[in-house]
């Protein structure tokens, strides 16, 4: 039920703030610009502005309270609970004020509810514990045929577990990956990008992609369901008319040396928060 709510209130909470902005648009077309307006406009034109901008340029992180937008989102909605008191002769618009207060609170939301994973501990996955042996895993590529981790044996492996195309964070994180290809391929080290949507948008990624990089398929999720890394309904609600599936995989990257030993892992809690390629390099550096 969490995990569903949250997939509804993904779509729910930006088209909220996209109908905040049309309505201050429209009425400071038809009114005149007011404190008030003001006020409502820097509140839902952060929001549009924050989810608009990780879509049309996706990038791999932010920090954690993304300080910018929520100072400019507290503004907004402070503003319009003053403007009675600093602008007197301007009629107070109920519907503005609470257009604000809901953004305000669904972004807070978004912070500290949404942003993160309930009940993901790190320290309690035996299976991705450092110094395991990774267990023998199972995937297909896009055509369909069968790929073991033991294919990667006697290898240093990285395996980047990512929710889907769909998701702007995945995408940023693939790219950056692409960017430092030569430094992986000096190391000798597989790459291997792991999700559970359909072939064909993996496909689509190999062709992109025209590197030595693998992007297999998880069929099912089996393999994240026995790594403990499994999403149930992770799929933004309304997102399955583009041919993606409801459960998804919690970001995740797994390092193995050559003997599948594991070195590293990062199971972030914050779907915003992925190490950056560097750091993994330091990792292969030191371990393998």
């Amino acid at each position: 039920m969490n995990a569903l709510a949250k997939s509804i209130f993904i779509v729910a909470f930006p088209t909220l703030a996209l109908v905040a902005l049309i309505d201050c648009i429209w009425h400071v077309w038809t009114s005149g610009i007011t404190l008030l307006h003001v006020s409502h406009f820097l509140t839902a034109v952060s929001i549009v502005f924050f989810f608009s901008r990780i879509f049309i340029k996706p990038i791999a992180r932010t920090d954690s309270a993304l300080i910018v937008y929520t100072f400019c989102i507290f503004l907004g909605c402070l503003l319009s609970f003053l403007v009675g008191n600093l602008q007197e002769e301007v009629e107070f618009r109920m519907t503005c004020a609470i257009f604000n207060m809901l953004l305000t609170i669904s972004w807070v939301i978004y912070l500290v509810w949404y942003s993160f994973y309930q009940g993901r501990n790190a320290a309690q996955n035996i299976v991705l514990s450092i110094g395991n042996t990774l267990p023998l895993l199972s995937f297909e590529n896009a055509g369909k045929h069968v790929i073991t981790t033991e294919c990667f044996a006697g290898t240093p492996t990285i395996l980047i577990f990512y929710r889907g195309n769909w998701c702007p964070f995945c995408m940023a994180q693939i790219k950056e990956m692409v960017e430092h290809h030569e430094e992986l391929t000096d190391r000798n080290i597989n790459t291997v990008f792991i999700s559970s949507q359909p072939h064909s948008f993996s496909e689509n990624l190999d062709k992109k992609y025209p590197l030595d990089f693998q992007f297999l398929v998880d069929v099912e999720g089996k393999v994240a369901k026995k790594i403990d890394i499994f999403a149930e309904n992770g799929l933004p609600f309304g997102f399955q008319i583009f041919g993606f599936k409801s459960d998804t995989i919690l970001p995740t990257i797994i390092i193995t040396d050559s003997n599948e030993k594991i070195v590293y892992t990062n199971q972030t809690d914050n779907y915003r928060m992925r190490p950056e390629p560097t750091e993994l390099l330091k990792v292969i550096d030191a371990n393998v």
